[in-house]
């Protein structure tokens, strides 16, 4: 078994659950637990018997999305380590994206930013009704950018225009409405039911065959998600992390939630 600090790893007959494992920041994305997260689902692709993954988030959140601290310190690295800290953002998301294990989100409390990433990557969202989503990047100075290939993979690109120009939180019912997620839960006994009975469907069908369906599926998305898109992406958050308007609005909303 792998340690890890940032993340935990549940193993069970045939699937895995990593919880997200950073209550204390609400699970906030920054480099420690993104190593933890690659290698973790990395560790985990190598085992033929597990056929499905499932991610989740320990405490109050499922994941606040990139942490605001660590972007705003970041950007004043200079070029070359604010680039190498936005790839390991999209490698992340990459890994997710490129398993032929299926992936499923169980989502609660607050799922913003960056968080929305792991919903286009993977292949199934559940969420508790009461969960609370949001773009905000635009309001910081910043660009949602490593994760709009997935998002337009799964969301109307007139749905995710408006999501990210207003930058308002919106609930799960919204997030079901425009395809974010694909099954709103009234409680977490609810979603129990629902993830336990998916899994059981899943593992009835080929392992083989089940990887071969997910490779066409990336083959037909390559249009959107492929090396070049990756790399501009990586570019584009770069240089917004690194202007001095990002630098202004991001410290405004450190002191603020100070």
């Amino acid at each position: 078994m792998q340690n890890f600090e940032k993340i935990k790893i549940d193993l069970q007959d045939k699937f895995a659950t990593i919880w997200l494992n950073q209550p204390e920041i609400r699970n906030a994305l920054n480099p420690s637990i993104i190593k933890e997260l690659i290698k973790g689902l990395k560790w985990i692709e190598k085992k033929d018997e597990i056929r499905v993954i499932v991610i989740r988030g320990n405490g109050s959140s499922f994941c606040a999305g990139a942490d605001i601290n660590w972007m705003k310190k970041s950007g004043e690295l200079g070029y070359r380590k604010s680039y190498s800290d936005s790839k390991k953002i999209a490698d992340c998301f990459k890994t997710i994206y490129q398993s032929d294990k299926v992936i499923i989100n169980l989502v609660h409390g607050h799922a913003f930013g960056g968080a929305l990433g792991f919903f286009g990557a993977s292949d199934f969202t559940l969420a508790l009704k009461d969960t609370q989503f949001g773009l905000s990047e635009l309001r910081l100075g910043l660009v949602p950018s490593v994760i709009s290939p997935y998002l337009h993979i799964r969301v109307r690109p007139v749905d995710v225009k408006y999501q990210i120009f207003t930058g308002k939180t919106f609930t799960a019912t919204e997030a079901l409405r425009i395809g974010l997620v694909d099954y709103v839960c009234e409680d977490i006994n609810e979603m129990e039911a629902k993830v336990n009975e998916l899994i059981q469907d899943i593992c009835s069908v080929s392992p083989i065959a089940l990887a071969e369906e997910k490779s066409l599926l990336r083959t037909l998305n390559r249009n959107l998600i492929n090396s070049k898109n990756i790399m501009k992406t990586v570019k584009i958050i770069t240089k917004m992390k690194m202007s001095k308007d990002a630098n202004v609005r991001m410290s405004e909303f450190i002191e603020k939630r100070k």
